[in-house]
């Protein structure tokens, strides 16, 4: 069966066969259908993020363009008329998607396929329906993104970028420690978070309309590969689970994050799955490990401190790819054990564990009962590599 098609003129569904659109008379134009299992691959440079923004003041916020290139993150605050044309393309976009009820995300996904100044992979591999393809070649056609005004900086040196606004910010990559974000998913409108911290300093930006995903799998794909993390041959460790990171600055929310050392870095994921079904599984496994306690007749922080937990639900991350656990939630992170100086567990009446870095320190609650022997395994593993204290 043939892919459904849409007028590229009004976005209407087209009869098969047909050479013009039965609603407005346009022509019908055939598109490229971008691949349904795209090659997984560093993007092509640089990658051109539109729609951001970041804090001008104590009460202004600037309109801003993300340019990704091989050694730097330019964030620079577009012209005058440059930012009016933007600002146009913005609301007809929003109005598209929101009409054929595209997420900001699957848009730039798929646009990415074959459109420049993009990142031309996903972390992870996923079938394109073909009928979201030609929806989105359609509007892409449409709305004449092929010469979208921020395309210009793709064509710019960063010389020439800073040159032209002096407000802009460049930030070599071999700086940034690590970067992270939170997306809001069901905000169509709303503007996800991208926070990149580096040694001196932490930036932090907004950006609408999905471009949140595509920002952050540049910025994941070149930290990988300046780390020299060959992901195909990473394997995990240990995972701590449970550690609940209290008020991130600027999040809108507050996460639970499984911490799982590979041989090669350090991820922060939370655990797959929607609230509810989350809380029922951890019961479900609290309650069948206490009455196994019970039944040997020690105590539940006894019982535990023996156990490997093969069967705990945070060990399903074995089973996924790296770049799925990445993938799977936009709040997941790393952090090369290179920009790290050392692990610490503390025990008491609020366990934590705190990861050092040059320039803060991440402190999280820890679970006592699943804390220490992961972090032990850790500890031995890693010996040379990262310090862990307990």
């Amino acid at each position: 069966m043939a892919p459904p098609r849409f007028c590229t003129a009004c976005g209407t569904s087209l009869s098969p066969g047909a050479r013009f659109c039965e609603q407005c008379g346009q022509p019908v134009e055939e598109s490229l259908q971008p691949p349904s299992r795209p090659k997984v691959e560093v993007p092509g440079m640089p990658v051109v993020i539109p729609f951001g923004t970041m804090q001008g003041g104590i009460l202004s916020q600037k309109d801003l363009v993300l340019v990704i290139t091989e050694e730097s993150l330019i964030a620079t605050v577009p012209r005058g008329e440059v930012a009016a044309a933007i600002d146009g393309n913005r609301e007809k976009i929003f109005e598209s998607l929101d009409k054929n009820g595209i997420s900001g995300r699957d848009f730039w996904e798929v646009s990415a396929s074959s459109s420049p100044g993009l990142p031309h992979a996903y972390l992870t591999l996923r079938q394109i329906p073909a009928d979201l393809c030609s929806q989105v070649n359609s509007i892409r056609s449409r709305l004449r993104l092929e010469q979208a005004p921020w395309l210009r900086y793709a064509t710019m040196t960063p010389a020439e970028i800073l040159a032209e606004r002096p407000e802009s910010r460049r930030i070599p990559l071999e700086d940034i420690l690590y970067i992270r974000g939170e997306d809001l998913v069901e905000d169509q409108n709303g503007k996800d978070l991208l926070v990149v911290h580096t040694k001196d300093q932490v930036e932090r930006y907004r950006l609408a309309l999905g471009c949140y995903y595509p920002a952050r799998l540049t910025l994941i794909s070149l930290l990988e590969k300046r780390q020299q993390m060959y992901p195909f041959r990473e394997r995990i460790i240990s995972i701590v689970p449970a550690c609940f990171e209290p008020g991130p600055k600027d999040f809108d929310f507050q996460y639970v994050f499984n911490l799982i050392f590979t041989d090669q870095r350090l991820i922060l994921a939370v655990t797959p799955g929607g609230e509810d079904e989350v809380e029922r599984r951890w019961d479900s496994f609290m309650e069948r490990i206490g009455k196994e306690a019970k039944q040997r007749g020690v105590s539940l922080e006894a019982y535990s401190a023996g156990a490997d937990w093969e069967d705990a639900p945070w060990q399903e991350f074995r089973q996924r790819s790296f770049s799925e656990i990445l993938d799977s939630d936009g709040v997941n992170f790393f952090i090369p054990y290179s920009s790290m100086t050392g692990v610490a567990y503390r025990s008491g009446r609020k366990s934590t564990i705190s990861l050092s870095l040059p320039s803060h320190t991440l402190t999280l609650e820890a679970d006592p009962l699943f804390a220490p022997g992961p972090l032990r395994v850790a500890q031995a593993a890693l010996k040379g590599v990262l310090s862990i204290t307990l």
